[in-house]
């Protein structure tokens, strides 16, 4: 039970049930922190404003941003974000056998060499951010990433330990 009073997808009216039945229609749930999201009126606009710009982002395709929200979640213990990018990944035909693999080795994915790329630098970044250099930048440049492209691929995977700890804190 959260500490805080959050709209619950039975709940929801206007503008919130609108974004929850997209959510539940798109994933099959209402993420939890989307619900969590939902006690603070300008951080609901935020975050749906977000999901907007990654959902339409020229060049972070849906799967691997899923990729990196389930192995950044992975990386901080995130159980709730880690276990709905699992699901998602199956919604989108990914087997448990297939998923397991990803797990041990990002590289299973079989992503283009670009997209692996930024992957295994988000993991980077998030799990040591302090032997990023700029021989790392310098290799996504080379691979067609832009500055943004990198920001954005960071900032998803970074999301996640602050996901994390904001639902700690409140119980969700």
């Amino acid at each position: 039970m959260s500490l805080l009073k959050t709209i619950k997808p039975g709940e929801a009216t206007g503008d919130v049930k609108s974004v929850y039945t997209e959510m539940t229609e798109r994933t099959g749930q209402v993420p939890k922190p989307v619900e969590l999201a939902s006690v603070s009126p300008f951080f609901f606009q935020t975050l749906m404003k977000t999901i907007a710009y990654y959902s339409s982002h020229p060049n972070l395709n849906f799967p691997l941003l899923v990729l990196i929200r389930m192995l950044s979640s992975k990386s901080c213990s995130n159980a709730i974000c880690f276990n709905f990018n699992r699901q998602v990944l199956k919604k989108q035909g990914l087997t448990d056998t297939e998923i397991d693999k990803i797990l041990k080795d990002p590289k299973a994915a079989e992503l283009s060499e670009k997209d692996e790329a930024i992957l295994l630098f988000v993991l980077k970044a998030v799990n040591d951010p302090d032997i990023v250099d700029q021989n790392d930048i310098n290799k996504l440049h080379g691979l067609g990433w832009s500055d943004a492209d990198i920001y954005d691929a960071v900032t998803t995977g970074v999301n996640m330990f602050a996901l994390n700890k904001m639902m700690r804190i409140f119980k969700m």
